[in-house]
């Protein structure tokens, strides 16, 4: 049986002079931002939008290397996986992204110059969201006509293996102190009118806390949002606004957990780890730690084998 999994995240620019184009297919996205006058409309906007943004957003990612890292995480997420797969059949485990190269409509093209039996499509979003997950479906079905119709697996916020990889990258960052800190999971916020539509992110997401939190009783915890875009009302609180809080309530050690990210990039290297960091530090708290996200963690590596091998049933 030959099998081609397909891995996908949003991607990220691999040099600053690729920061505007990346953003432009951004906001070229009507599954996360809706701009008016239809097609032509949504193309003129994400245009003006994205050439007003590109400077900033490029000093943010020349303070993290001019570079995302989320290609070559999730390079190393395939090379793994696929040294797993192997041992059970012959599965070529494939990285596309949704923003930046090498795209979607890529990928599918050098799909079409082989034969496969089974074609998995993975996003690699723990929480299902129209804003991620189909997006990605959504891509696909525009341009995979001339392939089989792929295998897809929308979700994996509960599966164990994952809430345990989640548990372990919060327990190496414990070992480091012996204060007991408080638990402040930050989850990527999306409009409150795709949750008002049934987008079921934000329920996923707190289900996810919950299985994470039954390994640390006794530890304070509270969840955020943050990477708001645009005026709209998003998903709440966001981080700065649970900082200002949690320091009211007298907490002064944190231990930030980036949940729904399985991949370093710009929301944690430079959102959390530099802005809010110095949030935190003239708030006056002594202590602000991150857990890392789970990246390769043997136990995520094995949860996504799983997902791939009970699929393909």
């Amino acid at each position: 049986m030959k099998t081609a999994v397909v891995l996908v995240n949003l991607g990220g620019p691999d040099k600053l002079e690729n920061v505007q184009p990346f953003l432009f297919n951004l906001f070229s996205d009507p599954d996360i931002f809706k701009l008016p006058f239809g097609e032509k409309g949504q193309e003129i906007f994400a245009r003006l939008i994205s050439k007003y943004r590109a400077p900033k957003s490029a000093r943010l990612y020349e303070q993290i290397g001019g570079r995302s890292p989320l290609h070559p995480n999730t390079l190393d997420q395939a090379a793994a996986l696929q040294k797993k797969l192997r041992e059970v059949d012959d599965f070529q485990v494939h990285v596309a992204q949704r923003y930046w190269h090498p795209l979607i409509p890529e990928v599918i093209e050098k799909l079409s110059h082989e034969t496969f039996d089974k074609i998995v499509l993975l996003p690699l979003f723990p929480q299902y969201s129209n804003t991620t997950t189909l997006s990605v479906i959504n891509e696909w079905v525009r341009h995979g006509d001339g392939l089989i119709a792929p295998v897809i697996i929308q979700r994996f916020h509960q599966h164990p293996k994952y809430i345990e990889a989640c548990k372990d990258r919060i327990i190496e960052k414990l070992d480091q102190d012996s204060r007991k800190p408080h638990l402040l999971f930050s989850a990527h916020s999306i409009p409150q009118s795709r949750i008002k539509q049934g987008d079921p992110y934000q329920v996923e997401i707190e289900e996810t806390v919950e299985l994470i939190l039954e390994e640390f009783h006794g530890y304070g915890h509270s969840l955020c949002y943050q990477s708001k875009v645009g005026p709209t009302k998003w998903l709440e609180p966001n981080i700065k606004d649970e900082l200002k809080e949690l320091k009211h309530r007298g907490i002064k050690n944190l231990l930030v957990c980036p949940v729904g990210f399985v991949s370093e990039h710009l929301e944690t290297l430079h959102e959390l780890d530099i802005k809010y960091r110095q949030v935190a530090e003239d708030l006056g708290f002594s202590q602000f730690i991150r857990a890392n996200t789970v990246q390769a963690h043997p136990l995520f590596i094995d949860c996504l084998k799983e997902l791939i091998l009970e699929n393909c049933q």
